[in-house]
């Protein structure tokens, strides 16, 4: 789906909970509506169906759809469950998230030779981070996770491979700072959820190479990161 699409998706979702709460405000519309409507789980739910139907981002989209699913158990069911007693859910899909995420670049990186391994990079940070610089001469992508955390990823020092190549984040309570050459062509497809990121270079070089993409995409959630040169 493409950004104008998503755009107005998004406005079509404000445009609903805005009307939803001028109706209940009115007291035309019964208040079971908007109270049902306007739990945050079922937010939760259509933040993670936003991220479905727009293609983009489906992981993250079902993580969001299945924590609300499971929140809403106890008055769907009728079963008397704490909130506090399913709060350790979040943290088995985060970590199922994550070992899926490992897992495809563990796959990935076992049809490339040694040397190209070196030319991916796989950063990790959690509850910390540090520096990391890259100087690969075929960069080629890789994946960025922080979690209450982050990183400094420098690749002003490398050359990036031709073709069309990803950067894949995920940021929760965290994030990062990527330095990227001035003559790089980067696309940010990421989503934002009470995050997102940014991009703040100064000098972009308009005689780069179009064979040459990096796409980054991903999901922020209270965090997110930005792209500097």
């Amino acid at each position: 789906m493409n950004n104008m699409n998503r755009s107005a998706l998004a406005g079509l979702v404000f445009v609903g909970i805005g009307a939803v709460l001028l109706l209940d405000n009115l007291r035309v519309i019964p208040w079971q509506v908007s109270y049902y409507l306007l739990q945050w789980e079922n937010i939760l739910i259509a933040l993670g169906l936003i991220l479905v139907i727009t293609g983009d981002n489906n992981k993250p989209g079902y993580i969001l759809i299945g924590l609300g699913v499971v929140f809403s158990l106890e008055e769907w069911l009728d079963v008397d469950v704490d909130f506090w007693d399913l709060w350790p859910v979040a943290l088995i899909v985060l970590g199922a998230y994550i070992i899926t995420r490992t897992r495809k670049t563990d796959h990935e990186l076992n049809y490339r030779d040694q040397e190209s391994i070196n030319d991916v990079i796989e950063d990790t940070a959690i509850f910390g981070g540090g520096d990391k610089v890259i100087t690969s001469e075929n960069f080629q992508g890789g994946t960025l996770t922080a979690i209450c955390g982050g990183s400094n990823i420098d690749l002003t020092q490398s050359k990036l491979a031709d073709g069309k190549h990803v950067i894949d984040v995920f940021y929760l309570f965290g994030g990062s700072k990527i330095r990227v050459p001035q003559d790089w062509t980067i696309h940010l497809q990421t989503t934002g959820i009470f995050g997102g990121m940014s991009d703040k270079r100064k000098f972009i070089d308009s005689n780069s190479d179009p064979k040459k993409e990096l796409y980054i995409k991903g999901v922020a959630i209270f965090g997110g990161s930005e792209i500097t040169n």
